[in-house]
C-alpha cells in the first residue's frame, strides 16, 4: 500500500469516495489531452472547495492542506495534530469563558473536565450547552440538551 493510499483511508468513506473520484476523472481527463498543469489546478481548486466545508476532522484538513501545498511527507501528521490540540484548548476556553460571563460557579473538576477533554464534537456540544444550563455541572448531564431554550 502506497503513503497515499495509505493517508486517503484515514478520511472519511463519502470523502475518500469522493476524493477518489476527483483523482480519476482528472486522469481520465489528461489522457484525452488535458495538461498536467491544468490538471493539478482543478484539483486544487476541487480540494480548497471542500475544504470551506464544515465538520471536517483536523486529519482531512491536513491531507487536503498537505496535497495543495505539496506538504513533506509527516508534515500532515504533525500539523492535524496541532491543529486538533488547538482547537480543543480554543472550544475549552470558550466554554469556560460563557460560563464565566454567565456568573456560573465551575467547580475544579468541572474545570479540568473541560480542559482535559480533546474530543471536538463534545466540546462543540459544551459550548452550546454553556448558553443555558442552570449550572456548570449540567453540561455533562445526560439529557441536558432538554434544558434548551
Amino acid at each position: 500500500m502506497t503513503d497515499l493510499q495509505e493517508n486517503q483511508q484515514r478520511l472519511n468513506p463519502e470523502l475518500q469516495e469522493e476524493v477518489s473520484g476527483i483523482s480519476m476523472s482528472l486522469a481520465a481527463a489528461m489522457a484525452f489531452g488535458l495538461s498536467p498543469k491544468k490538471a493539478m489546478a482543478e484539483l486544487h481548486g476541487r480540494f480548497k472547495e471542500i475544504l470551506k466545508r464544515e465538520g471536517l476532522s483536523p486529519w482531512e484538513i491536513a491531507y487536503l492542506r498537505g496535497k495543495i501545498e505539496k506538504w513533506p511527507p509527516g508534515y500532515a501528521e504533525t500539523w492535524a495534530s496541532g491543529y486538533a490540540e488547538g482547537l480543543a484548548k480554543g472550544l475549552a476556553k470558550g466554554t469556560l469563558a460563557v460560563l464565566e460571563v454567565r456568573r456560573l460557579s465551575i467547580s475544579d473538576h468541572v474545570r479540568e473536565c473541560i480542559t482535559t477533554c480533546t474530543d471536538h464534537v463534545r466540546l462543540d456540544d459544551w459550548l452550546d450547552r454553556a448558553r443555558t444550563v442552570k449550572r456548570a455541572e449540567d453540561l455533562f448531564r445526560a439529557g441536558a440538551e432538554l434544558d434548551r431554550e
